[in-house]
C-alpha cells in the first residue's frame, strides 16, 4: 500500500510540473493522451459540446489533467505519510488521503479559475487587422512622399513607413486613420476628415 502511495505521489507530481512547464492549463482538455481524455471526462462529444456552447473566453473542466494531477499528487502523498506516521488502518487512509486528494485539486482548478484563467486572452482576427487603426505621425509625411506613423496594435507599439492616400503632406503629430496596407507601407487619412466623412464625433479616437 505504501508502495502505491509513493507511486501516485510521484507519477502525480511529475505530471503536475510537466502541466505547468508545458502550459497545459488550456481549455480544460490540457495534454491529449490517447485513452486518457475519455477517463478525464474529456470524451468528444462533451469537448464538441462545450466548444459549441458559445461561452465567451477559456473555460477550464474540474477533470482537467492538471486537477488530476494534483489530486494523484496529494492522495498519494497525504497516504505515504498516513502509513508510514500514523497507526490509522488501511481503509481509514484512503478515506483521508481521497479527502486530501480533493481538497488539493479543488485548490488548483480554483486558482487557475480565479487568476490565471480571467488574464488568457483569446486571440481575435480583428485585433490585428491594421485598417481602421487610429495612428499618430511620428515623422512627417512630405507630399506624394513617405513619412511614419505610430501605434499601438494588439497591446504592441508598431512604427511603420506611410504615405498620405490623398498624396498631401502631413504635419507630424497629426492623428491620422490607416485605411489599407501595402507593401509595408500604410495608406492614412487624417483622422478630423475620416471623422468628418463618416459622421463620428472630432474628438472620438481608437480604432475606426
Amino acid at each position: 500500500m505504501t508502495s502505491l502511495f509513493l507511486g501516485c505521489f510521484a507519477f502525480g507530481l511529475i505530471f503536475t510540473v510537466a502541466s505547468f512547464l508545458f502550459g497545459a492549463f488550456g481549455s480544460g482538455s490540457d495534454l491529449h493522451i490517447p485513452g486518457l481524455d475519455s477517463l478525464l471526462g474529456h470524451g468528444g462529444d462533451a469537448g464538441g459540446g462545450a466548444a459549441s456552447g458559445g461561452h465567451g473566453g477559456p473555460h477550464m473542466s474540474p477533470f482537467s489533467f492538471s486537477t488530476a494531477s494534483a489530486f494523484l499528487t496529494w492522495f498519494g502523498g497525504a497516504g505515504y505519510l498516513l502509513m508510514r506516521y500514523s497507526n490509522f488502518a488501511a481503509a481509514t487512509v484512503l478515506v483521508l488521503s481521497g479527502t486530501a486528494g480533493l481538497i488539493g485539486g479543488g485548490l488548483i482548478f480554483l486558482t487557475l479559475t480565479k487568476f490565471v484563467l480571467p488574464r488568457l486572452t483569446e486571440m481575435r482576427a480583428e485585433d490585428y487587422r491594421i485598417e481602421g487603426t487610429v495612428a499618430r505621425v511620428s515623422s512627417g509625411i512630405r507630399a506624394g512622399g513617405i513619412g511614419e506613423i505610430v501605434y499601438s496594435l494588439a497591446g504592441t507599439r508598431r512604427v511603420d513607413g506611410a504615405r498620405s492616400e490623398t498624396g498631401e503632406a502631413i504635419e507630424q503629430g497629426t492623428e491620422v486613420v490607416v485605411l489599407r496596407m501595402e507593401r509595408g507601407v500604410a495608406y492614412v487619412e487624417r483622422w478630423e476628415r475620416f471623422a468628418e466623412k463618416h459622421e463620428l464625433p472630432p474628438d472620438q479616437s481608437g480604432t475606426a
